[in-house]
This record gives structure tokens, sequence and C-alpha cells, in this order.
């Protein structure tokens, strides 16, 4: 039964360890630049959809009507994780990371089976 739990543990922790990207290249604030579903442009001012991810992997979530968010986040491989600890109802979401450098973000989502680009910038 050790050595199971051994080898899962080594599993795991090689699972984490293989992200092709850094933590600590998410960590800051983010703004978009552009929103794209299906390869066309939202008709949405991208400045007010924006990213905070702090070091304790927290973040915020700010969009239009209001919208707001805040949770834990993580990454394996590429994909980000958040959890709204918000909102009770919520469930845990999961968007692709396309490209992550230390000044630009590029994340690949569905909304209603569509497919959703985001691309954003880092302000701080």
């Amino acid at each position: 039964m050790h050595k199971i739990v051994v080898v899962l543990t080594l599993l795991i922790a090689l699972g984490f360890s293989c992200s092709p990207y850094r933590h600590k290249d998410l960590i800051g604030e983010w703004q978009a630049t552009a929103i794209e579903q299906e390869g066309d442009s939202l008709a949405i001012d991208p400045k007010v959809v924006q990213f905070t991810f702090s070091k304790n992997e927290g973040y915020t979530y700010r969009s239009t009507l209001n919208y707001h968010e805040s949770g834990t986040y993580y990454i394996i491989n590429k994909k980000l994780f958040t959890m709204d600890t918000l909102n009770r109802a919520s469930t845990e979401k999961a968007v692709e990371i396309l490209m992550l450098t230390p000044d630009s973000l590029h994340l690949k989502m569905s909304d209603g089976g569509k497919g959703r680009l985001m691309k954003l910038a880092k302000m701080k």
C-alpha cells in the first residue's frame, strides 16, 4: 500500500512539473485586448475584461455588465483551472492556455458550444 501511495505522489508531482507554462508568468494584472468568437470579434469593449492572478493562487475576474468572480486557480499542463468562491453554485472551469509569455496571455474557451479566444496583455 505504501508503495502505491509513493508512486501516485510521484506521478502527480511529475504531472505538475511538466507544465509548459510557468506559474510566475501568470501572476499580475491582465487586460483583454481582443475577444473573438468563431473567428469574429465580439461587439464588446475588451478593456472592461480583466484578470488578476496572485502568488497565493487566488484570482479575480471582471467583465461586462458588472460581472465579477474571485477564487482560486491552478495550472496543469496547458489548462488553467479556476474555481469561483463568491458564487456558491459555481463549478470549476477549465480553459486552454494557447500562449503565456511575460507580457501576453491567450486563452481558448467555449461559450455555449462556440469557440472563444481571449487575448490579454499584462498591465502590471
